[in-house]
């Protein structure tokens, strides 16, 4: 088969490849590849980590949907035929928060298409539990449901406990991580605050059908949250940016509220005043992606609420796989972006 495989790091280390194509043994799956969502990973993987050991040469890709084409022995949850989408992570199955369903704090814990081979080709292999099968008629808008849908829900439902009686802030959401947080949250019926970077990506929410608070940040972004809450502040506060935004994050926040932090793409060393902590009996609650029974709880909620999908904004040939990585990395899109495989 074909794929495109960061055979090294930097801009010129994605190429077009043909290797073998994956045979499942027992409890695996062989998916055809049909739609592959691009995410920061695919750029830190290509930027050489964040002080990971990765190794290459690597398929990127961790957003996967497709169908299955081949089934190894044992495997009665998914039939050849089935169009899924995959949850992006495997652990080793066999350690105490595997046993509860916490595959994301395995010690053994790895992402596909970071540290194992993932959707940027016309097949993948997987684990049968990771493949979620998908509703008829799915379309190609869940290609970009799971890293960024799983790490939101896993963040603000799973750990925070996000109800219609919270008011939650989302920063930075237009993005894919973002904007799958604020569909979420509207989803559940909780008053929702968008913060965005500038008036055009107000005007893309609006455009998309957010009709709630929006606010473009500036150095007044805390005060400017505080009088949109109807309360002391906000009881959730989404952050994935990290270093820049914490502080503010914190001040956001009402008493006995919740931080569901998930992000460092601003840096990952940040002043922490800390009376904001414990003065206001604040929770932080970390997700570093989410667990297979998020996604499924994801795939449910969104079976019954297909406007939640990702908004996407462009698609590109699985050969124009760099080009969509420098589109993605210029800044320039906004929510999803694609590579179509077949």
């Amino acid at each position: 088969m074909w794929a495109m495989v960061q055979r090294e790091h930097g801009a010129d280390g994605l190429r077009w490849t043909e290797v073998a194509a994956p045979v499942p043994a027992a409890g695996e799956v062989v998916v055809d590849v049909s739609h592959c969502g691009l995410n920061h990973l695919d750029l830190w993987l290509k930027q050489g980590g964040t002080g990971d050991t990765l190794s290459l040469p690597r398929i990127p890709g961790a957003d996967v949907t497709g169908r299955v084409a081949r089934v190894g022995a044992d495997v009665t949850t998914v039939r050849v035929g089935d169009p899924v989408v995959l949850y992006p992570g495997s652990s080793c199955g066999a350690c105490a928060e595997c046993a509860e369903g916490v595959e994301s704090a395995c010690p053994r814990f790895q992402v596909m298409g970071y540290q194992f081979d993932g959707g940027y080709a016309q097949q993948v292999l997987t684990d049968h539990r990771n493949a979620v099968v998908l509703p008829d008629g799915a379309d190609r808008r869940w290609a970009g449901v799971p890293v960024s849908y799983v790490t939101a829900w896993n963040a603000l439902v799973t750990k925070s406990g996000l109800t219609e009686r919270d008011t939650v802030v989302i920063w930075g959401a237009t993005g894919g991580l973002g904007n799958a947080a604020l569909r979420i949250a509207e989803g559940v019926g909780a008053h929702a605050i968008a913060i965005v970077g500038s008036e055009n990506k107000a005007a893309w929410l609006r455009d998309h059908g957010f009709d709630g608070t929006t606010i473009v940040r500036s150095d007044r972004v805390a005060k400017d949250v505080r009088a949109a809450c109807p309360g002391r502040g906000a009881s959730v506060v989404l952050d994935h940016v990290g270093a820049s935004t914490w502080m503010s994050s914190m001040k956001m926040l009402a008493p006995r509220g919740r931080l569901a932090f998930c992000g460092v793409t601003s840096g990952y060393e940040a002043v922490t005043d800390l009376r904001h902590v414990f003065g206001k009996q604040l929770s932080i609650h970390g997700s570093w992606m989410g667990n297979r029974h998020d996604l499924a709880e994801v795939v449910a909620f969104l079976r019954d609420r297909p406007q939640a999908l990702p908004v996407i904004d462009r698609e590109f040939p699985l050969v124009e796989a760099a080009a969509a990585q420098a589109h993605m990395e210029s800044g320039d899109h906004l929510a999803k972006n694609l590579l179509t495989i077949v």
